[in-house]
């Protein structure tokens, strides 16, 4: 695994959910992936659409739930940059939305590759 992998998706966030796994069903952390996998596109046009209103407790509520998704499947810096904009948004401001966004979809990229890496298929 490679350093920026590493830091894209912490493994033992997903670990973690080994317990929950009974024998003789689907992986359970594929599972998680592939509701995640699912609902990214949304909530990224979401975030979007948010951004684009200009209206920081839309911002807010839309990076708090990229945040709390892509954290519960370990993608730590698309949480942290989702915080990062919520944080802002909080705060009543919308400077730098725009970049944060471009930095939330390229790291949404970079967690999308290394989440399907790690499906047990």
């Amino acid at each position: 695994m490679t350093v920026e992998a590493r830091m894209t998706v912490d493994e033992s966030v997903l670990d973690s959910y080994r317990v929950l796994q009974e024998e003789g069903q689907p992986d359970v952390v594929t599972e998680f992936i592939d509701v995640f996998l699912a609902d990214l596109p949304g909530r990224i046009e979401q975030l979007r659409k948010a951004i684009a209103s200009g209206a920081a407790p839309t911002i807010k509520s839309a990076a708090h739930a990229l945040k709390g998704s892509s954290g519960t499947v370990g993608a730590v810096l698309l949480s942290g940059l989702c915080g990062q904009l919520e944080a802002n948004a909080r705060a009543g401001s919308t400077d730098g939305a725009l970049d944060l966004l471009a930095a939330i979809e390229a790291e949404a990229v970079r967690a999308r590759q290394e989440l399907l890496r790690l499906r047990v298929d």
